[in-house]
C-alpha cells in the first residue's frame, strides 16, 4: 500500500472516530463538519475528500454501527433455538453492544427523514434491524412457534421501536438490566407465540 493510500485511510479512520464521538455527544444537528475535522486533527478540506456533506458522514457512521451490532447479534443468536431463547439472546446482544458503545444506538436511530427528504440510497439501521427481526419471525412462524397470521414486517418494526423506547426508559430510570430483558422477552413472547 502506498503512503498516499495509507494516509487517506488513516484520515478517514480519524474522521469516523471523531464523527462517532461528536454525533453521540452532541447529536446530528449540533455537530458541524468543521467540528469533526477539528476533533480528528485534520484540515477542514479533508472532510470533503471523504464525505459529500454531514449527512453522508452521518450515514457512514450509522452503517459502521449497524455492522458492529450485527456481529454481536450473530454471536448471540447462533445458539438460540426457541422463540423465547432467540428473543432473549437478541436483547442480550443489543444491551451488550450498548454497554460497549454508550450512546451509539440512540444516535444511529435518529430518523433520517427529519434530516433529508430525498432517498439516501442507503439502508438505515432501524430498517436493517427490523429486517433482522422479520427474518427471525418468519423462521419462528415456519417452526410453528410464532403466530402463523403474524404480520412479520409490522412486528419487526414495532419490536425495534419498543426496544428503542424501552431501552431509553430503562437507562433513564436505572432499571435492573436482567429484569428489563426478562420483562421485554416475556412481553414479546406473549405477543408473538402461537
Amino acid at each position: 500500500m502506498s503512503g498516499a493510500v495509507r494516509r487517506k485511510l488513516e484520515s478517514r479512520r480519524k474522521l469516523m472516530a471523531a464523527a462517532r464521538k461528536l454525533f453521540v455527544e452532541r447529536g446530528y444537528h449540533e455537530t458541524r463538519p468543521q467540528d469533526i475535522s477539528r476533533e480528528a486533527g485534520v484540515g477542514h478540506g479533508t472532510f470533503y475528500l471523504h464525505f459529500e456533506d454531514k449527512l453522508d458522514c452521518f450515514l457512514a457512521f450509522t452503517e459502521e454501527a449497524a455492522e458492529e451490532l450485527e456481529v454481536f447479534l450473530e454471536q448471540h443468536h447462533a445458539g438460540a433455538g426457541t422463540l423465547e431463547d432467540g428473543i432473549r439472546e437478541i436483547l442480550l446482544a443489543i444491551f451488550e453492544y450498548s454497554d460497549a458503545n454508550p450512546g451509539v444506538l440512540a444516535a444511529t436511530l435518529t430518523d433520517v427523514s427529519v434530516l433529508w427528504k430525498g432517498d439516501t440510497g442507503r439502508k438505515m439501521p432501524a430498517d436493517r434491524w427490523a429486517e433482522g427481526w422479520i427474518k427471525a419471525l418468519e423462521h419462528w412462524k415456519g417452526t410453528g412457534e410464532a403466530l402463523t397470521d403474524l404480520d412479520s414486517r409490522l412486528a419487526g418494526y414495532l419490536i425495534v421501536g419498543a426496544i428503542k423506547q424501552g431501552g431509553a426508559y430503562g437507562f433513564r430510570q436505572k432499571l435492573d438490566r436482567d429484569a428489563m430483558i426478562d420483562g421485554m422477552t416475556r412481553l414479546f413472547v406473549r405477543a408473538l407465540k402461537k
